[in-house]
């Protein structure tokens, strides 16, 4: 039978333990945004396409949006301003060079390929078996570490190419 004094003790430890996993989840889409920053800089984008923005889209609710905002807010790709857009639909989709797609997306996966491809959109995921399935780059942990899965042929149908380093640094995907 639980005493007063170790049931509290108790709610205490379950508190830390859920304020341990909350921070770092943030810490994981702090290096998470930071990643598709940097992803921005090694893939050779057509310059003379979308405008004076550079914008990478968010499809659904994630936790990376906050810390995306951040990474990016004095940051620009090819002397493009970058804009962060949510969206909630497919057909919302347009204007977008980048597309992440988070773990918990609720729309279909091959619905968002479809589109990334007919927009020449680049997709970057973080659901597990999501580059295999077609997503240009996809954010795995392996062993507690961030690692970086490059679809080659997704990229390459997209008319894109990424930088020999950031290919050294990535699972490469055929």
């Amino acid at each position: 039978m639980l005493t007063k004094f170790s049931f509290l003790n108790l709610l205490i430890l379950a508190g830390f333990s859920s304020n341990a996993q909350t921070q770092a989840q943030a810490q994981e889409y702090d290096l998470k945004a930071a990643y598709i920053y940097n992803i921005t800089k090694f893939i050779y984008w057509d310059t003379s396409t979308r405008g004076n923005e550079f914008t990478i889209g968010i499809i659904g609710s994630s936790p990376i949006y906050e810390p995306l905002l951040e990474v990016v807010k004095t940051k620009t790709v090819n002397n493009k301003k970058i804009i962060i857009r949510q969206y909630t639909k497919v057909e919302e989709i347009n204007n977008c060079n980048m597309l992440f797609i988070p773990s918990t997306t609720t729309v279909s996966l091959e619905e968002l390929l479809n589109k990334a491809k007919s927009k020449k959109i680049l997709t970057v995921s973080e659901q597990e078996g999501y580059g295999k399935q077609g997503t240009a780059i996809n954010i795995v942990k392996i062993s507690e570490n961030l690692k970086f899965e490059i679809n080659i042929k997704t990229l390459e149908s997209l008319g894109l190419k990424a930088r020999a380093q950031f290919l050294e640094l990535a699972l490469i995907i055929n």
